[in-house]
């Protein structure tokens, strides 16, 4: 028993429990915009993405999950406002001693 609640107060202590949540979300697209990353690039097409449906189980931070924005050419499949996209969305937390919050990063796009 002392074993189990030392090894508790070390997780919490020193790292703050992190943990990680990975899982496939369905998208729609609701905007398609230029993006110029300084006044002298060439503006890149991107999309902005809601959330289509609830979050799933098991979310570290479901406000995190939308709205997101992803460049166009990343989604796999012709896209265009009003289209469902599928994504892997990837959260981490490093536990109750990190400053900033979860952020949610999305890879594999494709239309749905």
């Amino acid at each position: 028993m002392r074993g189990t609640v030392a090894a508790l107060l070390g997780c919490l202590v020193l790292t703050g429990c992190a943990s990680d949540w990975q899982a496939e979300v369905t998208y729609e697209v609701t905007k398609v915009y230029d993006y110029k990353m300084s006044a002298g690039s060439d503006p890149v097409k991107r999309a902005q993405l809601e959330l289509s449906g609830s979050a799933p189980s098991g979310v570290l931070a479901k406000d995190s999950l939308s709205p997101q924005t992803v460049d166009l050419a990343d989604i796999s499949g012709s896209a265009e406002v009003g289209d469902k996209v599928t994504c892997t969305a990837k959260q981490h937390s490093r536990g109750a001693t990190q400053t900033n919050p979860v952020q949610t990063e999305l890879s594999g796009c494709r239309k749905a």
